[in-house]
């Protein structure tokens, strides 16, 4: 077992540490082709958070294939830290895109061999570094079993000493069952300070519920605050303090794949750009959740997970 580390000189002290899985993505093209695309969620945050200006490390495992090099590579290409990674460990994680009308995509995953759910204690035991505000996870590593519960360990160990922010981005074919889902969902979200959820995603933890009843069921466990996203609807926002709600700019859409990421990005970089952490005042809440949603709208504009930088991002707004 290896670890893969950035090229030092475009390495800074990170303030964002993002846990989770890397997939490579085989996305459609016209005449029937398949084009790879490295992704997954937690990769995807990792890579449109650098791209807003927040040095960023990633907790991931990677695999021992020609696929797992494309997949480090990415990362290495946007100057997030791999220092912590294990690597060599099996095959990478695949994922079929099928893609709707409306740029909405469907995965099919090929995940048995992967290494990024068999994460074991000794891997995650050494400190995270002082300079990380925010610790990140979500996605399929955080709900499939082994590893799960050992991401859910360190989230415990760290939620007293930085930020912790969770997205369960629910794919359901991936994992045990419902029960096992929804219950790890509600254990993360007892464990952290801010948690972004899709509609899509309530509506798989608890079908029949109307997205903002699921999002206070979800606040009563602990979070600060909770984000729920609605495509083309807009976000809103619960905490405390209120309630918060954005509309979702009007682009021409190639598809939404990456957009969630690069939502959950964006209130990522936003918690660790400050010292006020997550923001509970519904003006604050706003502001966040509306640069969360041009980030998203940007990258809808362009094929697959390509989010903005920051640049881009201020000249969208």
């Amino acid at each position: 077992m290896s670890t893969e580390e950035t090229a030092p000189q475009a390495r800074r002290a990170p303030r964002v540490a993002i846990a989770g899985e890397h997939v490579l993505d085989l996305l459609p093209e016209d005449g029937g082709a398949l084009r790879p695309v490295p992704g997954g969620g937690p990769a995807n945050i990792a890579v449109a958070t650098a791209r807003l200006g927040t040095p960023t490390m990633l907790l991931s495992r990677f695999g021992a294939d020609v696929f797992a090099e494309r997949l480090r590579g990415r990362m290495t290409a946007e100057s997030v830290d791999l220092s912590r990674c294990p690597s060599g460990l099996g095959s990478s994680a695949l994922a079929l895109a099928t893609l709707a009308a409306d740029g909405s995509a469907r995965y099919d995953f090929w995940l048995e061999d992967a290494p990024d759910w068999g994460w074991t204690r000794d891997e995650l035991a050494a400190a995270l570094p002082d300079s990380v505000r925010v610790l990140h996870l979500g996605s399929i590593a955080a709900l499939r079993p082994p590893g799960d519960a050992e991401l859910l360990a360190l989230a415990e160990r760290e939620r007293g000493r930085r930020i912790v922010t969770f997205d369960p981005n629910v794919r359901m074919a991936t994992l045990p069952g419902a029960d096992h889902a929804r219950a790890r969902v509600e254990d993360f979200c007892r464990v952290s300070h801010l948690v972004k959820a899709s509609d899509d995603d309530l509506a798989e933890l608890y079908p029949g519920t109307e997205p903002e009843k699921a999002a206070q069921r979800l606040l009563a466990l602990g979070p600060r605050a909770v984000v729920v996203t609605r495509g083309g609807e807009g976000a809103f926002a619960l905490s405390a303090a209120g309630r918060a709600d954005v509309t979702s700019p009007l682009v021409q859409v190639h598809d939404t794949i990456g957009a969630g990421d690069t939502f959950m990005a964006a209130l990522v970089s936003g918690c660790a750009a400050g010292e006020g952490g997550v923001p509970e005042a519904a003006e604050e809440m706003r502001a966040l959740l509306a640069t969360a949603a041009n980030a998203a709208a940007v990258n809808c504009t362009r094929p697959g997970a390509d989010p903005p930088t920051a640049a881009e991002l201020a000249e969208f707004g």
